[in-house]
């Protein structure tokens, strides 16, 4: 980042986006947002928009590319099967993530859940230290992470590979 001053994306009007979580001041993580959000999301600072959604999903929208580009913004669509996330999406992500830190992003899926576990693997790729405290914080949209996790082993696995291959 040599010595660029990073602006900060700004989240006022951007609270009724489904589940948004203002992650860091140049992070949001979220559910899918409207069609008529994603200006928003421009005028807030948002630079770069990945979406975890796979293609054909009913919780997507079929022309969130074009939305996006008439925003003003980039996109970057990995499509993350929730039944079955893999390492390689994950390498994926964590590559864009690392080609735009200079990037205000925005990384949405359908409601936060891989989004906002996505997230929580970059900050461990990024350096961060691992701790409960980190994890149910990047992590809150999914509620209770016991729970959860008992709920859906797959992401468990996920997320347990990707800390002992750090």
């Amino acid at each position: 980042m040599g010595g660029q001053v990073q602006a900060a994306i700004q989240p006022r009007g951007l609270e009724e986006i489904k589940a948004v979580q203002f992650a860091s001041s140049r992070v949001i993580t979220a559910g899918q947002p409207s069609a008529e959000q994603f200006p928003r999301l421009k005028a807030s600072g948002v630079d770069l928009v990945i979406n975890l959604i796979p293609a054909g999903n009913a919780s997507g929208l079929a022309n969130e590319a074009e939305l996006v580009a008439a925003a003003g913004m980039s996109y970057a669509h990995i499509g993350v099967d929730w039944n079955a996330p893999s390492n390689e999406d994950l390498a994926r992500f964590l590559a864009v993530m690392d080609a735009n830190q200079d990037k205000d992003v925005l990384i949405h899926c359908a409601a936060n859940y891989r989004a906002s576990a996505f997230y929580y693997l970059y900050l461990l790729h990024t350096g961060a230290s691992d701790s409960d405290t980190l994890q149910r914080k990047a992590m809150a949209p999914w509620g209770d992470l016991e729970e959860g996790f008992k709920t859906y082993p797959q992401w468990h696995k996920l997320i347990e590979e990707a800390k002992r291959a750090r």
